[in-house]
């Protein structure tokens, strides 16, 4: 049963990303982010290893995907400040693997909480203003790249 639920989940989630906008994915990254680190201090409080390693694993290669996503070219000191940011989220999530210190993940989580908080509560008239600028900036690379 717990196998069945897990590809149902899975499932949902695949199909949510397929047909998510920019915005919404942001969003779910920083939801399972969050998750994540919240099951990983639960199994380092019950001492399952397996499951601290595994989610906070994910929760990593989650903040590298943030990292990854960042807009370096239309906003490099925004960008240059987040990827500090989440850098060192990587950097105390691996201390804390290590040392089982389960109030660095609370400190992690007290750093990402409010970033998560605010991108879900951007109005729907500035999505689309960022859309609208993403497409914008997007045709601009077509038209040079079929200038060359």
């Amino acid at each position: 049963m717990r196998n069945n639920l897990r590809a149902y989940q899975k499932v949902n989630r695949d199909s949510g990303l397929t047909a998510a906008d920019p915005h919404t994915v942001i969003l779910m990254l920083y939801n399972g982010l969050l998750e994540n680190i919240s099951i990983g201090k639960g199994a380092i409080e019950r001492k399952d290893f397996a499951l601290k390693a595994s989610s906070l694993s994910k929760a990593i290669n989650i903040l590298n995907s943030l990292i990854d996503s960042l807009d370096r070219e239309s906003e490099p000191a925004i960008s240059d400040n987040f990827s500090t940011l989440y850098g060192y989220c990587v950097e105390q999530i691996m201390a804390a693997s290590t040392s089982l210190d389960t109030k660095v993940l609370d400190q992690v989580s007290e750093f990402l909480i409010p970033l998560r908080d605010a991108w879900q509560n951007i109005s729907e008239q500035d999505k689309q203003a960022g859309f609208a600028k993403l497409k914008e900036r997007d045709s601009s690379r077509a038209n040079l790249g079929a200038g060359s």
